[in-house]
């Protein structure tokens, strides 16, 4: 009963009062059986149990329970790890047991799972395994095909060609696309009173809207006067809708100094006559040429007139962001999604491709597009170049501006300050096509533009009016 006592002493959370000990003592005296003695030998280990776990310390219960853990793995893993590592670990592991440290609060921790040794074995794998893989089984030759358009060894189909070839082609789902292309017809008369409620109207949609227009076109605008723009042309400008609208409308006879004296002239002649009336349809308003600041504006300032009605198509994603807050309450758009899906024939015809033989000539939109890109220098260059080849368009023998000629205008013009930078500069231009050089017969460097005087004339004037 010694021992109970003790165990009941070195329970925490219990008081053990004088007068227990001492009938315990009296029982003590008296002699028990075997069984009882047995009995008390049985409480006696259950005491130890219990003061061994009461006080063995949490980090030295802690590498137990590793040490515990570690055996388990060996045993469940054997093919992930050898046994010689397993050993070496368990064994290290129960040094760390021998020699504890000293005692301390036991922390509430959640039991290890069996998986965070398999965890710690990934994060052994060395970081570079997979860049060394690659690279042991990389090749330094870059290998680039020399299968090109120019080893086919066949001519290349003209325009005409290729769109009689295109043309026997089925339309897929020819009659899907009919049927909807009739559900938007039946918006014509709902457009027209919008119209002359004073909004624009604007279509967007996947396929292109061109048939659709025209048939509004026909439906409703032959009594009516109305201009027909093709965005999607690559001369197009917008001096050339204003020169159609004051030659073709208002039978004017004359000219104008700029872009802007001609907008203010049509304004006012149809604020001054409300009797007059025009309907413009627009392809494509996003188009290249037409989609810049100054084009967008006049255009702007034209449909914001009462008697002026403008419906126009755009198919580029991001068309909403030729206009800010001014330009929008200009317009007065009214959107309407009008998907058609029908392919984009007729815009894409004057589009350049590698299987269609063209001229030498460039098109009006690359040309801008190409000296956009060019510094201010080279752009002033170019065009003293183009104001040069035009003076001399009436001269059919005219072999093209010399060098030495070219050299000292750009001089006088403080473009360039020795021949080596227009010698670069022209290199750049060559290699843009944008000009062709020859020598003549008495071995003089001719320049000269491949481009028609027409084309010439018209990006003239646009980076005039710019």
């Amino acid at each position: 009963m010694a021992e109970k006592a003790c165990e009941l002493a070195y329970q925490p959370g219990k008081n053990v009062n004088h007068d227990r000990l001492k009938n315990l003592e009296k029982e003590a005296s008296t002699p028990k059986s075997g069984k009882k003695y047995c009995m008390s030998s049985k409480g006696q280990e259950e005491s130890t149990k219990k003061k061994f776990v009461s006080e063995t310390p949490y980090r030295l219960r802690k590498r137990i329970t590793a040490l515990n853990m570690c055996s388990d793995s060996e045993s469940e893993y054997s093919a992930s790890c050898s046994e010689e590592e397993g050993s070496d670990s368990c064994r290290g592991t129960a040094d760390e047991a021998v020699h504890p440290e000293t005692p301390t609060r036991p922390q509430t921790t959640a039991p290890t799972s069996k998986e965070t040794s398999v965890k710690k074995l990934k994060r052994d794998i060395p970081k570079n395994l997979v860049e060394e893989y690659f690279e042991a089984h990389s090749s330094s030759k870059i290998l680039t095909s020399d299968r090109t358009l120019q080893k086919l060894q066949k001519k290349k189909l003209d325009q005409e060609t290729l769109q009689n070839l295109l043309n026997k082609v089925p339309v897929a789902f020819a009659a899907e696309c009919e049927k909807l292309i009739k559900q938007h017809e039946s918006l014509f008369y709902k457009w027209m009173l919008q119209l002359h409620l004073g909004f624009n109207i604007v279509l967007y949609g996947l396929g292109s809207k061109k048939d659709l227009l025209e048939n509004f076109r026909i439906s409703l605008l032959q009594n009516s006067v109305h201009i027909v723009v093709n965005g999607f042309f690559p001369s197009i400008t917008v001096k050339s809708i204003l020169n159609s609208i004051t030659e073709e409308v208002l039978d004017h006879v004359g000219t104008f100094r700029s872009p802007q004296d001609q907008l203010d002239f049509i304004m006012e002649r149809y604020k001054e006559d409300p009797s007059l009336e025009l309907y413009l349809l627009i392809h494509n308003l996003d188009s290249q040429m037409l989609r810049g600041d100054k084009s967008q504006l006049i255009l702007g300032q034209l449909s914001s007139l009462p008697n002026i009605y403008l419906i126009a198509s755009v198919d580029h994603i991001n068309a909403p962001l030729m206009w800010d807050q001014a330009k929008q309450s200009m317009y007065n758009w009214l959107w309407y999604e009008t998907t058609t899906y029908s392919p984009y024939i007729e815009e894409t015809s004057y589009e350049n491709s590698l299987l269609i033989q063209r001229s030498g000539s460039l098109a009006l939109s690359s040309l801008t597009h190409v000296l956009h890109s060019l510094t201010p220098n080279a752009r002033g260059i170019f065009r003293l170049l183009v104001e040069y080849q035009l003076e001399n368009k009436d001269n059919p023998s005219w072999p093209g501006l010399s060098f030495q000629d070219f050299y000292q205008q750009c001089r006088e013009a403080f473009l360039v300050n020795s021949d080596l930078t227009l010698r670069a500069q022209l290199t750049e231009f060559r290699d843009h096509k944008l000009i062709r050089t020859k020598r003549g017969a008495d071995g003089v460097e001719y320049l000269l533009i491949p481009v028609d005087n027409g084309t010439l004339t018209d990006f003239l004037q646009k980076n005039n009016d710019a």
